[in-house]
Parts: C-alpha cells; sequence; structure tokens
C-alpha cells in the first residue's frame, strides 16, 4: 500500500510528459535554426565581415598586416562569431621585418558587435608565434607598428569605437625585445599564457598566468644575461593605468620550480624605470647562482654554500637607458657549509647582504658591488669560530676580508691545518686568523694572509725527519708572505731549545720564481745531545698526503718553505754531546738546501782545545750522504781526541795508549751512513799535524820490536819528539810519508800505509846508530832531517796487519819493501 502512494506521489500524467517534450523540441528546433540563420547571415556575410574585421584591425596598428587565410564560424563558438587567421603577418614599411608572425590566431567575438562599429572581443588565442621588437643602432624602432592611426581631421567629431579585447592565450610563442643603443635584449618562450582582463576608469586589472622558458634578461648585453634559461610559472596580478604605469601586486612565481613572491611597478613614462622586490625562502645558492648574470655568477661560484638560503631581493633599473639595473639581497641561513678557495668552514650561521652599487655616484656593476655578512658562527674543522663581519668586495676582482679569533686543541689543529710538515698531536692553541686579498687559490695569498698560532705545551712531529718536539710553547706568526717565531720554547727528548725564527717568500717555490724562500733561525741550548739528531741522515720520509681544503694553498707554501727553501741557523749551545764527543761553547752557523746541508762556520772547545770547522754534506741517496770537512784544531788532547770519536774506527792505536798535544789542519771528505755514522773507507783528503810531547804506552806493536832489538830498553812509555807532516787519506787508508821518529827510546824512520781495512804496510827503519844510544845520551827532542833519506845502516821492520787484524811486526831482511814500492812505481809510470 505504501509503495503505491509513493509511486502515486511521483507520478507525471502523460499529457504534461507529452507538453514537455513538446517544449524541449521546440527549444531545440529554434536554436538549431538561429544557428542556421546565422550560419546563412555569417556565411552570405563573410566577405563583409572579414572586411569589417580587417579595417578595424588596420585602425590599431600602423605595421604592414598580412593575413594569408581567414575564417568565420559560429557552429563552435555560439553565441560569439569564431575568427581564425592563419600565417598572420605584422611587418614594419622600412625593414619589412615581421614584427608579429604567428601561424594561427583565433578570436571570439560577440556577434551583435559585428553588427555595430564596436568589436567586442571575448578572448584571442595566438599559437606558434614570434614576436620581435628592435631597435636599431640608428634609433629606429619597429615598435610604431601597434600604434594607431591618426585622426582623420574631417571627421574628427565621430569617435572611433575601440577593439575591446577581455581574454588572452598564447601557446608557443616566441617574444624577443631588443635595443641595439641601449644594449638591452630580452627573450624567452611562452609555452602557455592564460590572460585576463578588466577594465575599470583608466585601469586595467588584468590577470596572467603563464609558462615561461626564459631565455634572459639582458640590461646590459654585454654583461650577459640575468635569469638565463629559466623556467618560470606564474600567477602575475597586475594593474596597467593608462598613464604608463604597471603595477604588480605581490604574486606567485616558480623560477626553476623555486617558489618566489614578486612585486614591483614599471614606469613606462614619467621615471622610465622598473622596481622589483621579490623573496623566496631555501633556495638554494646554486639555483640562487643562476638568476645571475654569467660574471658575477662565476666570480660567486668560488664561493659554495651546500644548505639553502632565505633571500630577499630588489632591483631597480632605467627602462630607457642602459645599464644594469641596481640590485639588493638580504640573506639569512643556518647550520650551512662554506666552501671558499680560503677556507671551509662547517655548520655555518649568518646574514648578510649584497648590493652592485656601493657608491650611489658611479652606476651599478660588479666593480662597485659588496657582499656583507654579519653574525658568522662556523666549525672550521673541529675548530669554532665567529666573527662580526665577512667582507666580499668587487667581484669583477673579487677580495675577501675576515678576521677570526678561536682557542683549540693540537689535535683539533692538525686535522684542520692538514700541514704535511707537521703533525700536531698534543696541547693547546690559540688561533688567530686574519686576510684581506684576492678571492682565489693561489699562494699570492701569503702576501696578505696574517695568521698567528700561540701554543702551550704543544707536541709537534717534523715529519720528513720523524723529529718530535715536545713541551712547545710560544708563537708562530704568519705575515704578509712572512714567518716568524719570538723565544719559542721546546725540548727534542732531552735537549732544550728556544727557537728565533723569520722566514720571508715563503711563495716563492709555489710560484715556481726564481730563487726561494729563505728562513733564518736562530737557535739557544743549554745541552745538546746529537744523538736525538741522527734522522737528519736517516732516509727522509715521504711527507703525508693529506688533501687539501680551506687554507690549503697557504698551507702548502710553508709546507714548501720549510723543505725545499733554504733555512739558515744560527746555533749556540753551552754543552754538545753525541756519544763520548762532549763540547762546550758551541756556535755554529749552518745552511740547509734542499737536501744538502751544511756547517758555513762553527768554532767549539773540546778535548782541551778548540775546533774552527765548516763542513757540507749532500744526501746522494737515501743510504747515504757525502760530507767535506774543513777543520782547524788547536791544542787538542789527542788522548781524548781518540776517545770522543771512538779511536776513529781502528783498534790499533787507542786512546788508551796514545797522548800529546796536536795542532792540525784536516781538508776530508767522508761518507756517513742513515745511522749517521762515520764510513771510514770512504775517508779522503789531507791532514797536517804537529803533534807535541807525544807518548805511546803500552802500546803492543812497538814491545813487539823487543823480539829483534831493544830488549833491555823500556817501551812501555815511549815519549816522542814533535811529530810533524802531512798525511794523505785515500779511502780510509792513511798515507805516510817517510818522516823521522825520535823518542826517549829509539830513532826510526817510517813511511807506509796505515788502513783500517788490513792494507797496514809501513816501513820501520832502524839506524843501527840508535842501538848503541843510550836513553838519556842525547837529547831526543832533536830530530837531524839531515839524515831522512840516508840515516846510514840500518835494521828494516816491516808492520803488516795479522790474520788478527792486528799490526804485526816482523824483519825485513831482504828489502822487499823497497823493492816492491819501486816495482809499483815502474807499473805507475807505464800508465
Amino acid at each position: 500500500m505504501e509503495e503505491e502512494k509513493k509511486k502515486s506521489r511521483f507520478h507525471v500524467p502523460g499529457k504534461w510528459r507529452r507538453r514537455f517534450v513538446r517544449i524541449v523540441a521546440v527549444i531545440i528546433g529554434l536554436y538549431i535554426l538561429l544557428l542556421v540563420s546565422l550560419s546563412i547571415y555569417v556565411s552570405s556575410s563573410k566577405e563583409r565581415l572579414l572586411g569589417f574585421l580587417n579595417a578595424k584591425m588596420k585602425e590599431t596598428i600602423l605595421g604592414e598586416l598580412k593575413i594569408n587565410n581567414a575564417d568565420i564560424t559560429i557552429w563552435r563558438t555560439f553565441p560569439d562569431i569564431g575568427i581564425t587567421l592563419e600565417n598572420v603577418t605584422i611587418s614594419d614599411s622600412f625593414y619589412h621585418r615581421p614584427f608579429i608572425k604567428a601561424e594561427e590566431i583565433t578570436a571570439r567575438a560577440g556577434f551583435i558587435g559585428l553588427l555595430g562599429n564596436r568589436l567586442k572581443i571575448g578572448s584571442v588565442t595566438v599559437k606558434n608565434a614570434v614576436l620581435h621588437s628592435f631597435t636599431d643602432a640608428n634609433g629606429y624602432s619597429n615598435n610604431y607598428v601597434l600604434m594607431p592611426h591618426k585622426k582623420d581631421t574631417a571627421n574628427a567629431g565621430k569617435s572611433k569605437k575601440p577593439i575591446v579585447l577581455k581574454n588572452f592565450n598564447l601557446e608557443n610563442v616566441t617574444v624577443v625585445l631588443e635595443d641595439v643603443i641601449r644594449k638591452k635584449r630580452y627573450a624567452g618562450r611562452i609555452d602557455d599564457a592564460d590572460v585576463d582582463m578588466r577594465f575599470t576608469g583608466s585601469k586595467y586589472h588584468i590577470t596572467f598566468d603563464e609558462d615561461l622558458m626564459l631565455r634572459g634578461l639582458g640590461f646590459n648585453l654585454p654583461q650577459g644575461y640575468w635569469l638565463e634559461n629559466q623556467r618560470i610559472q606564474a600567477k602575475w596580478k597586475l594593474i596597467y593605468d593608462t598613464s604608463g604605469v604597471l603595477t604588480i601586486n605581490e604574486s606567485k612565481v616558480k623560477i626553476q620550480g623555486q617558489p618566489f613572491l614578486i612585486k614591483g611597478e614599471f614606469d613606462f613614462k614619467r621615471k622610465s624605470q622598473f622596481h622589483i622586490d621579490a623573496s623566496t625562502k631555501g633556495i638554494e645558492y646554486a639555483s640562487a647562482l643562476t638568476i645571475l648574470k654569467p660574471k658575477t655568477r662565476n666570480r660567486l661560484d668560488k664561493i659554495n654554500l651546500t644548505e639553502p638560503v632565505d633571500v630577499n631581493v630588489s632591483l631597480t633599473g632605467p627602462l630607457a637607458k642602459k645599464g644594469d639595473p641596481a640590485v639588493k639581497v638580504d640573506f639569512v641561513t643556518t647550520e650551512n657549509n662554506i666552501t671558499t678557495p680560503v677556507v671551509n668552514l662547517t655548520n655555518c650561521s649568518f646574514k648578510g647582504n649584497y648590493s652592485n652599487q656601493v657608491d650611489s655616484r658611479i652606476a651599478p656593476n660588479d666593480s662597485n658591488s659588496k657582499i656583507i655578512v654579519t653574525g658568522f658562527t662556523s666549525n672550521w674543522g673541529q675548530i669554532k669560530m665567529s666573527t662580526p663581519t665577512i667582507a666580499i668586495t668587487n667581484l669583477s676582482k673579487p677580495t675577501i676580508q675576515f678576521e677570526f679569533n678561536t682557542a683549540c686543541t693540537m689535535a683539533q689543529l692538525d686535522e684542520t691545518l692538514l700541514s704535511e710538515t707537521f703533525d700536531f698531536t698534543e696541547g693547546s692553541a690559540k688561533l688567530y686568523l686574519a686576510y684581506n686579498g684576492p678571492l682565489i687559490p693561489d699562494p699570492s695569498l701569503l702576501n696578505l694572509l696574517n695568521a698567528k698560532i700561540e701554543i702551550e705545551n704543544g707536541t709537534m712531529v717534523y715529519v720528513p725527519r720523524n723529529i718530535t718536539f715536545s713541551s712547545c710553547n710560544g708563537a708562530i706568526a704568519i705575515a704578509g708572505n712572512t714567518l716568524a717565531m719570538n723565544n719559542f720554547r721546546c725540548n727534542v727528548n732531552a735537549s732544550r731549545f728556544t727557537v728565533n725564527i723569520n722566514g720571508s717568500d715563503l711563495n716563492r717555490y709555489s710560484k715556481k720564481e726564481a730563487g726561494k724562500a729563505s728562513i733564518n733561525c736562530s737557535v739557544y741550548s743549554p745541552s745538546v745531545d746529537l744523538n736525538d739528531f741522527k734522522t737528519l741522515f736517516a732516509n727522509k720520509g715521504a711527507a703525508k698526503i693529506k688533501k687539501k681544503g680551506g687554507v690549503g694553498s697557504v698551507i702548502t707554501s710553508v709546507d714548501d718553505a720549510l723543505e725545499n727553501g733554504d733555512m739558515h741557523v744560527i746555533l749556540k749551545a753551552d754543552k754538545v754531546a753525541l756519544h763520548n764527543f762532549k763540547a762546550t761553547n758551541v756556535n755554529a752557523s749552518m745552511l740547509f738546501e734542499d737536501n744538502d746541508w751544511g756547517i758555513q762556520k762553527a768554532s767549539l772547545q773540546h778535548a782541551d782545545g778548540s775546533f774552527d770547522l765548516s763542513a757540507k754534506v749532500h744526501q746522494v741517496n737515501n743510504n747515504y750522504h757525502q760530507a767535506v770537512v774543513n777543520a782547524d784544531l788547536s791544542q787538542i788532547n789527542v788522548k781524548k781526541l781518540f776517545y770522543a770519536f771512538d779511536n776513529f774506527g781502528q783498534t790499533s792505536i787507542t786512546s788508551g795508549n796514545l797522548q800529546g798535544i796536536m795542532n792540525a789542519k784536516a781538508n776530508l771528505a767522508v761518507g756517513v751512513n742513515n745511522a749517521g755514522k762515520l764510513l771510514t773507507n770512504s775517508l779522503n783528503g789531507k791532514l797536517y799535524f804537529s803533534l807535541k810531547n807525544a807518548a805511546l804506552t803500552n802500546f803492543k806493536p812497538l814491545l813487539n820490536i823487543q823480539q829483534y832489538v831493544f830488549k833491555n830498553r823500556d817501551l812501555n812509555n815511549v815519549q816522542f819528539a814533535e811529530l810533524k807532516d802531512t798525511f794523505d787519506i785515500k779511502n780510509g787508508d792513511v798515507y805516510i810519508r817517510r818522516m823521522p821518529v825520535q823518542s826517549s827510546a829509539i830513532t826510526m824512520y817510517i813511511e807506509g800505509v796505515y788502513s783500517t781495512a788490513n792494507r797496514t804496510d809501513i816501513l820501520i827503519q832502524v839506524p843501527l846508530s840508535s842501538l848503541t844510544n843510550k836513553p838519556g845520551d842525547k837529547d831526543f827532542k832533536k830530530i837531524d832531517r839531515d839524515k831522512l833519506n840516508d840515516p846510514g845502516r840500518s835494521i828494516n821492520l816491516r808492520a803488516k796487519d795479522g790474520d788478527d787484524g792486528q799490526i804485526k811486526i816482523s824483519l825485513d831482511l831482504f828489502n822487499k819493501y823497497k823493492r816492491e814500492k819501486r816495482r809499483k812505481q815502474r807499473e805507475k809510470d807505464k800508465e
């Protein structure tokens, strides 16, 4: 029952349904009839309508208009008339170059407007077109083609009805605006745009949605394009006043996907300038750079920020004059990372601004630009740093200025400085770093860098020689390409030093200039153990290869100066020791050059006498050094001398059986191994000596003579008259020229070779006359050199090395020594 009631409630009687169908059919029929009638009218009036349209367009423009094909329809656009123009060209009358060239322009016009004199266009769509506005070098411009014809004075009273346009659509339209005189060029391709206009009073209210590929804005074309090859998607809110002012209300714009809010104003008449304000949050630094012109972009890309930045930009510039706009940028970021040719920083927070017109009297350009960073905090490696201001000036030749103060550990400093010459391991440091110079990774940075490191209880390792400096206290300063250390205190094991350094031209090596870096070093020590410096002769260790960053080029220059520069060292030590060698009042002037080092002049007290010497040590290879020594010894106790030098590597004559006071001059060359040990078989040179008050005690080879002669004489303690002669030294062998030896026990003449390599062969000629002399029979300190070549009848003894390495003395009954000597001389003469 209920269902029947519901059905009756919604039931429409059949007669009403039939009436409704008839009404709909009538409406449809009337619509079709109207369309057919209008279509017939349009078709019959097509030529008149097209002529009317053409006349209206020619009233609007002065250019040469050419339309290849035109069509009017009503079926798809009712109640408006659809107008399609194909291959439309509007050209100037001088160059006959197209101002506009479009494959297709479609429009929807009000039908009533076509019947009267007012053409009201609902919308226009332009597809696949090029708009090219230009001003040539003579000032000729094709912009006039869109200007209306001058009014006919005869018909001045009859006002022309304008074309009214409400909507405009663009698809694949390229726009080029260029001015040769003002060196301006703007170009882009509008892929899609929808423009709605509403005219109120004297203003056009415009909404403009666009998808644009901007080729670039050439405000000053020789400087390049701004916004080069940037995708722009915008919803512009514009107001154009008929007085010539275009206002951009705050509009949402995307540039390469980055959202911006942009507003501004273009005054095309009175001021002929524009002003734009833009802001964005979280823009990548690299993306921000792409907005700028190439020259500015290329200079700023020497700096890189890895995290986004919030930016506000203001541009003000001329429309009718050449030149760049004035640009002001405010920016802020937190927890960012910065890399520059000078320094790399992490966890950076700061704000700042940029202007390309620091001096308002000068036109905006890169040379008139400046970037100011304020409230800067960051980490340099593990070192926390802060500064109130960083300034980058003149982007045409960028310079950067900053000043940092901080404190850190030596380990943190090591990780930051990345020196390949020194490792900083323990202690603490205060760091001051200031720079005002070019923003380039070049050794010339050193000329303008000021750096100071104050070290407290530090430990440093000189890597190439593996020398550890401990308990370091003092300051190291780099200023104006110089290196300085004042009263720097440090220890090398038990040796304590106070060091003063003055270095110059630190960047010469890195710049490959003629000459080298020069470092002067003054060192004082109360006591030096040379055992701590044996590594000077060891294999030179390879410097650690560390990835350079930050002030890498600066540290490299310091490393190069230390490793490859010339270091002049003035050493003063109260005491110097090496094994048994002990010296006092040591003064030395040393020069270190590349792999060579030398003692230019040195003096010291040793063995109750004095040494004056000079030397040069050349590194032949990793395991061998060649040393050349010139020494002047005065009043030296030979017993102490032999003890100090471990008997010079031989065991025959030792400090235990030798006495005397020696004066000598030596010109020697000798090899030194990587342990700092003299290689006696490489010893060459000459020794000029005088030995006074000499004595041999318990000298076994001399005691062996008693097997043949002087059995009743005391040879345990033999005193000698002055021994004075020249020894030639070749490959460790001492060549003894024939010389008289007058002693308290014996008179003899000796000649031959004394060797530390089992080549000893010495002739000892004992005159028979000395056999009858008793120790007191004459003054043994008087030497009769007249008998040097002919001492009379003699006993010949020969001293040679035995199998046990000890010198053995035997009779030379048949004078073999002299015969062998003559034979060797003849063989030498034949050569």
